[in-house]
This record gives C-alpha cells, structure tokens and sequence, in this order.
C-alpha cells in the first residue's frame, strides 16, 4: 500500500449567498488543529452546542463524532474531466465547525469545515444522479490502487458494513444548506441605531453588507440632518465598518424612537413617517412600513413572561456590564430608571452623578444585566458607584438608597450545568471585540465566572480581556469567520 500523506487541511467551500470578502489576511486555525490532532493537552475548543444562535439555521445535530457523511474527494480532481468523485466519511474529532474525518475502509484523514458545500447527505449522489454520469463513488486513490482489480465488490462491501444503518446527516442536510446565508434582512435597509457617543439619541442607520447573522450598519449623510464627523465609528464617513449581530442591543425597528418618546437624529420626512407608525400602533392599527424599513417584526425578542414583567419597577438595582464601555471587565451598580412603550424595554443607567446622560434603553432579555451579588458569588469586580465613599457591600446600599434589588426570576434563566461545563479555562473561540466590532479575533477562555466568561485575545495583554455572558452572540465557535467569508483577524505579535 502506497505511504499516506499528511492529513489534509481543507478549505471551506461557501454555499448559496455568501460572498468571498476580506479573506485575504485571514488567520487560520490549521496549526492548531494539527497540533490538536497530534496528541497537544493545550488544545481544547468550545463545542457548537454550547453557544447561542450563531446560524441562519441550526445545525448543531450534525457536528457528533461516530457520523457518516458525503463528500467530495480530491484525489482524482486532475483526472476525471468534470465527473465529481465522492466517498463516505466518519468524523472522529469535533473542534467547533471543524472536524477531524476519516474515510471509510481507509486509513486516509482530513480536516473539514462541517458546513462545506462538499458534504452531502446520503445518498446525495445515488438519488440525484442515478446513472451517475456527474457523479461517482470511488474511494480515496490509495484503497482504490489496492482494489483495482474488484474495486466494485470493495465499494459494496465497504457499504454494507461501515455505512447502511450508521448514523448519517438527515436527507433535508444540502437543502438547509443552501438557505444558511439567507438573511431576512438586505442590503440598504434602514433601521435605528443607539449613537454609541450619545447614549441619549437614536440615529437612522442602512445594511451595508451582510455576513450570516452580523449585519454592517452604518449612518449615513442622506439620512441625517447633521455633518457626521469622521471620527464617528457609526458613519459612512469612517474607514472602519461597523459591524454587530442583528439581535445587537444597538439596533431597533423604524419607529421604535417615535413610539417610545426618545430623541431622534432624522431628517423631517423620517420624523413623520415614524409618527404616524407610532400614531397607528397606539391606535391598534397596523402600521405602513416602507419596503426599505426594518420593522418590530423583523427583530423579534423572547416573549416576556407578563405575570414577571408586573413586579419589575422603577428604582430596581442590579448589576450590569456595560455595553457602551471600552473595556469589559467589571460589573457596575445599576437601576431602572423608566420603561418603553414597547413591550419589554426599559431605560437603565448605571448609579451616579451622570446616571441619565448615560442611561440607555434595553430588552429585559439581555446578555448585560445580572442579579445583585453576581459579581461576589463569583468572583468578579464591582465597581463602586461614582462618587461612592467607605466600603461597599449591597445590604447597606440597598438600606441607603431605600431601594430594593431586582427579582431573580426576572433575569434569563440560569444555563443548566452541563452547558456551563463546556465552558473552560483554556478553550478557544472566535470574538467580536466589543470595543471594535468590525474585528473577530481567535481567543481563549481565561476565566469562568458561573455564566460569565473571560476572553483573552490570542497575543493580547489581559488588560484588553473582554467578559462574555456564554448567551452573547460576539463570540463564536472556532470555523465561523471561514463559513461566511469573513476575516479572522491574526493574533498580535509580540513587538507589534
């Protein structure tokens, strides 16, 4: 038998919409994952079904070791003038959207990204080709050079015993695949954006471009009354996209200022289209969209449990990472200070002197607030409230302020335990930074806080570490910017 090369490292071939896009510095995973492969005890990877939506469509069913799959194969690619060859796989190893795979009746391996256009469910080939005049079944080059003289006994034998009745991708698996980078949204959709300077204004943003769940928005001159300054992340004017998961805690529908009575940054034929939206939902009535807006429909959130929702009330402190910040490593003391129109929202702000300048309004159903006593119980800084004197503990604050603390049964209910324990020290990820959301970094856990997370930006200084509810949609399982051709940034290098 001919000497098997090294395991191949394939690349992601992208499926239905998605685009090839700033992929040219891209940092890749291979290093690792050999490394993993070889035996490495540092190389660890947070399994897909331990994070939140990061999908169109779920497919976290397929990525378990001991699965069947077909997939294209490579070894005949120069010699068989337009035919497709394709064989059976078993994956034995899962990192994230990656998977250490193996050829059945081979000794042959190779690295894949899950979601590749190359897989198929079985059998894809069989069904869409019978006569298999685009398609053929042949093995890996090496098993068919030894079988050559029977090589269709070996085929069905290798069937018969390694694949029929193993557990396989479903027979809907190219289907769904081919809707992955299907988004509701499009391009030059308008919706509202929080002005992350200006906590207290509310700004027309558009769609520039699309990634999978992550949408680019930007402010742009034809919506605003103002010049937009350069400096200004969330402008057209500024070199950097900005970029942010459509369940961003930025965003609202066309209308959501007008309903809810804050301030609004707009050109007047805006302002009084978002009137009457307003005008009509208080009346019960349904409301004109523009086919260009984004509307409440459009960004849903979890129904609130309405019998909870009673016994939130203005004043109820809680602790809160705040998403406006520029670093995320401490919780702070917060309270309610008011509640939206819309159903679920509220206006929060963090304890102090400029409580109300940097108040801002926030779904109940969040990834940034926390009970009282979070940051205690485990293992995290609070941060005394500005101004604060002597040592705080809650008990006398809450006495102090007359204040009482926010329910427990109205924050997100607590991961189950099997899902907190996939998070752990020294398993690696992809993150959007939170100071600079245009960039997803490779990362690290360095720390696990009960549902929170520390981050640790591959090649970074801890000071830039960033803290993560495991429900946040910034962070990614390890072959998500390859699955939707966006750049994963290099890790810093040591001088840079």
């Amino acid at each position: 038998m001919s000497r098997l090369p090294q395991t191949d490292y394939l690349k992601v071939v992208r499926c239905g919409e998605a685009k090839e896009k700033r992929l040219g510095l891209s940092y890749s995973w291979e290093t690792h994952l050999r490394a993993f492969e070889n035996g490495s005890k540092t190389e660890k990877y947070i399994p897909v079904e331990a994070f939140n939506t990061n999908t169109n469509i779920d497919f976290k069913d397929i990525l378990k070791e001991g699965l069947i799959f077909e997939c294209k194969i490579h070894d005949y690619d120069k010699v068989t003038d337009g035919v497709q060859c394709r064989w059976f796989a078993r994956i034995q190893k899962v990192c994230g959207y990656r998977v250490l795979a193996q050829f059945i009746a081979s000794d042959k391996k190779f690295w894949t990204n899950m979601l590749t256009a190359e897989i198929h469910n079985m059998p894809d080939a069989d069904s869409k080709d019978p006569k298999m005049v685009e398609v053929a079944y042949v093995p890996p080059y090496h098993v068919a050079e030894e079988y050559e003289n029977d090589l269709e006994s070996f085929i069905r034998n290798a069937l018969e015993s390694e694949v029929y009745g193993q557990n396989t991708l479903a027979h809907n698996h190219d289907d769904k695949l081919n809707r992955l980078h299907d988004s509701r949204f499009h391009v030059d959709q308008r919706l509202e954006l929080l002005n992350y300077t200006n906590s207290q204004e509310i700004r027309v943003a558009r769609i520039q471009e699309i990634a999978g769940r992550r949408l680019s928005v930007v402010v742009c001159d034809e919506d605003s009354p103002v010049p937009l300054g350069e400096a200004d992340r969330q402008t057209q004017s500024n070199e950097s996209l900005y970029w942010i998961d459509e369940a961003s805690f930025f965003i609202f529908p066309v209308g959501f200022a007008a309903v809810n009575g804050y301030k609004l940054s707009a050109k007047k034929d805006y302002i009084a289209h978002t009137k009457r939206i307003a005008a009509d939902l208080k009346a019960g009535k349904t409301p004109k969209f523009l086919e260009e807006d984004v509307t409440f429909d459009d960004l849903p959130h979890e129904k609130v449990d309405e019998e909870a929702w009673k016994r939130v009330k203005v004043g109820q402190k809680f602790e809160l990472i705040d998403p406006l910040d520029q670093k995320f490593q401490i919780l702070h003391v917060a309270s309610i200070i008011s509640f939206c129109e819309t159903d679920g929202y509220m206006i929060v702000g963090m304890d102090g002197p400029d409580q109300l300048d940097d108040s801002f309004p926030i779904h109940i159903n969040n990834t940034f607030m926390f009970p009282v006593g979070y940051a205690e119980r485990n293992g995290l800084k609070l941060a005394d409230p500005p101004g604060f004197e002597g040592t705080f503990n809650w008990t006398d604050y809450l006495k102090e302020e007359n204040a009482e603390r926010m329910p427990l049964e109205l924050f997100r209910t607590e991961p189950t335990q099997e899902r907190l324990n996939m998070f752990q020290v020294g398993m690696r990820l992809e993150a959007a930074d939170m100071c600079e959301n245009q960039f997803i970094c490779p990362a690290t856990i360095t720390g696990v806080h009960g549902r929170i997370i520390n981050v640790n930006y591959d090649g970074w200084d801890e000071e830039f570490d960033e803290l993560y509810d495991i429900d946040s949609h910034d962070i990614l399982p390890i072959g998500w910017c390859e699955l939707h051709g966006y750049r994963l940034q290099e890790p810093k290098r040591e001088g840079y």
